[in-house]
């Protein structure tokens, strides 16, 4: 009886140790724990990422290596990608579907030690994720520009990824000319992208306009401003209009149209 005791202890001491959980936080995963992964957008993934080598526990207490991890127990309509097999660290991958509604959902992520070959015995938590449509915000600046004919007129844009994934965001100017001006920005997770966005016009006139940002994960991640884009002419904005696009003029005022367009870059 004694020795039946001693050895159940052992054992339980071996299946006690935690694995190590790298992304997207940082913690020690146990069987029947809940881990909260964070927020994330309809149509949006999230990779769960398992150190697989564990320091003790196994066949002589000194540890060993997981060979790889899966999902299940899905909520309805979500996918998954499970890790590959002896992994340096174990991937998994889990996405929602484009139109989930907002809320709090589950799912089981089993790390396994393949026909128990290291007496590690599985892993099994459960990863929560909360969906939001709420994960992105975006602020742009000037939102009114003046430029010249052909000129292009720069709006700085800055991208807020709320969300405990990184994703694709297109960028693209709605108003009354048919604009043809679209950008795609990568945003990491949890982090702020600026850059800047020009836009053009070639005939005088005000265009009130509307920027609009989208996931590519989602058409409901998305987030719009009013910008007006002024075209005006003056005689310097048409000096510098000359390092922009093709020549108009006829041959013999090639030379003029070039010595235009070298005085703007000179002085401009």
């Amino acid at each position: 009886m004694h020795k039946k005791l001693i050895l159940a202890l052992i054992l339980v001491s071996a299946l006690s140790f935690s694995l190590d959980l790298i992304y997207p936080k940082t913690a020690d995963i146990r069987t029947g724990q809940i881990i909260d992964l964070g927020s994330i957008g309809p149509g949006q993934t999230v990779l769960v990422q398992i150190d697989p080598i564990v320091k003790t526990g196994g066949i002589y207490g000194e540890g060993g290596q997981y060979d790889y991890a899966i999902a299940s127990e899905l909520p309805n309509g979500w996918t998954a990608a499970d890790s590959k097999l002896y992994q340096n660290q174990l991937h998994v991958t889990i996405t929602a579907p484009p139109d989930a509604p907002p809320g709090n959902y589950t799912a089981k992520i089993t790390v396994v030690d393949e026909r128990n070959g290291e007496h590690l015995g599985n892993v099994t938590f459960i990863a929560k994720v909360k969906i939001t449509w709420d994960v992105m915000d975006f602020d742009v600046t000037p939102k009114q520009v003046t430029a010249g004919p052909g000129q292009p007129a720069s709006l700085g844009i800055k991208i807020v990824n709320k969300g405990s994934t990184s994703d694709v965001f297109r960028v693209s100017l709605v108003g009354p000319r048919k604009w043809q001006f679209t950008k795609e920005v990568f945003v990491p997770a949890e982090t702020t992208k600026e850059f800047h966005y020009e836009i053009a016009g070639t005939e005088d006139g005000t265009y009130p306009s509307t920027l609009k940002i989208v996931s590519l994960a989602s058409k409901n991640i998305a987030a719009e401003k009013n910008v007006t884009l002024t075209v005006k002419s003056d005689l310097w904005g048409d000096f510098k209009a000359t390092n922009h696009g093709t020549l108009v003029f006829p041959i013999f005022e090639s030379v003029a149209y070039s010595f235009a367009g070298l005085i703007s870059n000179l002085f401009g």
